[in-house]
């Protein structure tokens, strides 16, 4: 990557620091120009639904040679390849795709179920050519979702086919799907469920909230994987990724280690970014149950890696905050 203005005073990111930004192309233009600037913090670029469809040949294969230009990979959107298995077309669909650049296939059942064998004809395409392969889990319907359990099963099935990432659905909306409530908030309980797969770096949650993406940082650290982000938004989620902005201050490379569930991790960068901090507000900032938060910050006591005093303007309060 090349030299930026602040690399030598804030230090090049190490390799495996960041976790990978999967971008949702909408046919924003002009490409090139947003790409010179922040394509190096976009690794898939998902040109979504059914747009290949809308665009002359010409043009899709010019697009797509700009982003591998800028080093990153192209995938289609599932809807378009769940349209094509619905028709028979999927094997003739996979060679148009690959003949127009894609490297990238996503595999999806946000509207349709899609038999075993046809999944592994997928994969068999997408591995034999080098492509990445993106197995998304999830129901696009907020009247049709997945339980919890259901989801955690399709993703250890999906591992099955050998993917690159597991895509967990969020939709455009980030809204009444997968891991986000009606309001857009994410449901830590299935995040910490889908964390304990046996490969959970495949996991790739898509996140179009800014809100969102900051909480999962926050909660996973600046490694987890992303997905749905806004092309003007790459630049924006980098800053997030590296503490570059006051909302994940305390997520910063090379901070301390801290061992136990994702619901300690979480209290740890939650504390470091806004302690000193009590009880009560830690409930509210990370939605996690009072019983949960209390025995987090014992294991982050216990650690030494957080420090409680007591509250100078309420001595009978407890605060909680990051020794640094």
């Amino acid at each position: 990557m090349a030299k930026t203005f602040l690399s030598e005073v804030l230090g090049a990111p190490r390799p495996g620091e960041s976790g990978k930004t999967m971008v949702l192309d909408r046919l924003a233009q002009p490409l090139d120009d947003l790409l010179g600037l922040v394509g190096p913090y976009a690794d898939i670029a998902k040109i979504g639904w059914g747009l290949p469809f809308l665009v002359e040949e010409k043009a899709l294969v010019a697009r797509v040679r700009t982003y591998r230009h800028h080093g990153i990979s192209v995938s289609n959107g599932g809807t378009l390849l769940e349209i094509c298995v619905s028709k028979g077309k999927e094997t003739a669909a996979l060679g148009r795709l690959a003949g127009a650049g894609f490297d990238t296939v996503e595999l999806s059942e946000g509207v349709i179920d899609i038999p075993w064998r046809v999944k592994k004809a997928v994969a068999d395409f997408a591995h034999s050519r080098g492509f990445m392969l993106c197995v998304e889990v999830g129901r696009k319907n907020p009247k049709n979702q997945l339980s919890l359990e259901e989801t955690a099963s399709r993703v250890e099935q999906s591992l099955d086919l050998d993917p690159s990432l597991v895509i967990i659905e969020g939709r455009e909306t980030g809204r009444s799907v997968g891991i986000y409530d009606g309001e857009g908030k994410v449901k830590w309980d299935w995040v910490t469920r889908l964390e304990e797969t046996s490969r959970p770096q495949k996991l790739l949650f898509e996140a179009p909230m800014e809100t969102q993406q900051t909480e999962l940082i926050m909660h996973i650290g600046p490694q987890v994987n992303l997905g749905n982000v806004d092309l003007r938004s790459i630049g924006a989620l980098e800053t997030q990724r590296r503490g570059l902005r006051g909302d994940t201050f305390g997520v910063l490379p090379g901070s301390k280690k801290v061992s136990g569930g994702p619901g300690a991790k979480f209290l740890y960068f939650v504390v470091s970014a806004h302690g000193p901090i009590d009880q009560s507000r830690l409930v509210r900032l990370t939605g996690l149950n009072r019983r949960t938060v209390q025995a987090s910050l014992k294991s982050l006591l216990d650690q030494g890696v957080i420090t409680e005093t007591l509250d100078p303007g309420d001595l009978r309060r407890r605060v909680y905050s990051s020794r640094g």
